[in-house]
């Protein structure tokens, strides 16, 4: 048995102390998959708020220069 590998079908043919280590062992793995996924997410968060900002600048910039020819046009 001891070469045989630990599943969750087959849990519980090994002792406890085996099936506990098993146990940590994949909340460890699920903890790291989740962490990873989540400074992910917090990436793409990121990129798309600084994207936002730049447009929101760029629509600022476009603004201005529109009412300066306004002004420009009038004098």
């Amino acid at each position: 048995m001891a070469t045989e590998k630990i599943s969750r079908w087959n849990m519980h043919k090994f002792p406890i102390a085996s099936q506990m280590e098993y146990r940590k062992a994949r909340r460890a793995e699920a903890q790291s998959i989740i962490d990873k996924n989540a400074q992910l997410a917090n990436s793409f968060a990121a990129i798309s708020k600084n994207r936002v900002a730049e447009e929101g600048n760029l629509f600022s910039r476009i603004a201005m220069e529109r009412m300066g020819q306004k002004v420009s046009k009038r004098a």
